[in-house]
């Protein structure tokens, strides 16, 4: 079984980004995972990107099932926040973001727990009043906790540049400390990930610090 989260829409993602996940998941069971609407974090197209899969499933958040009511959801659960979930034989928990729809925790039968927050972070602006870095910094520390509670291997979440907490990140790294991280929300600027293992504290091997487009790494996970 092969995971796959967030496929943005044709207006974010490259040809070549295109044909390199149709090339990966060729003859592959699926399942797809949509955190939210926004369209850097949604295909409405997931079915064609994904047609030269053995199977589809999809995973999707309930907002985006209200924005496009006339889409194909057969082969698809539709989540709400903090919910408990079976399906296709892995568990999964959602969690409410603090920009729109969930982040996902699941696990497979092999043991494997996977976070992928979507775009639930520490989103302080600095620009924000001081209630409501109060807060955000309060809503992602309770996320945070509850992440390292479900014991994660691999966790993906945001690092971005542009906030000085680089959104949550370090603080999610040493208190999950999972084997694997994999930041997002690099914006399409992906050289300065060479060095984020440094930002974050922690190991490089443990950091997938991806450049270009199909870039992949194995790693050896210890459950």
């Amino acid at each position: 079984m092969s995971f796959v989260f967030d496929i943005p829409a044709e207006r974010f993602r490259s040809r070549k980004s295109f044909e390199a996940l149709q090339e990966v998941l060729s003859g592959r069971k699926v399942i797809a995972f949509f955190s939210h609407s926004h369209l850097d974090h949604f295909a409405p197209d997931y079915r064609e990107v994904c047609a030269g899969a053995k199977s589809l499933q999809a995973v999707l958040s309930d907002d985006i099932e209200e924005m496009y009511p006339d889409l194909d959801f057969r082969e698809c659960l539709i989540v709400e926040p903090d919910e408990t979930y079976e399906f296709s034989g892995i568990s999964i928990e959602t969690m409410m973001s603090n920009d729109l729809g969930v982040a996902f925790l699941f696990s497979t039968p092999e043991g494997l727990r996977v976070y992928n927050g979507g775009d639930l972070a520490c989103w302080d602006w600095e620009t924000a009043s001081r209630n409501e870095l109060d807060f955000t910094r309060s809503f992602f520390q309770e996320a945070v906790q509850r992440v390292k509670a479900y014991g994660v291997h691999v966790a993906f979440s945001n690092v971005d540049r542009r906030l000085e907490s680089l959104a949550g990140g370090p603080q999610l790294v040493r208190e999950v400390n999972p084997q694997v991280f994999v930041p997002t929300h690099a914006l399409g600027r992906t050289q300065w990930l060479e060095r984020v293992h440094k930002m974050l504290v922690m190991e490089k091997r443990e950091c997938f610090a991806y450049r270009r487009t199909g870039d992949a790494k194995t790693y050896e996970i210890r459950m």
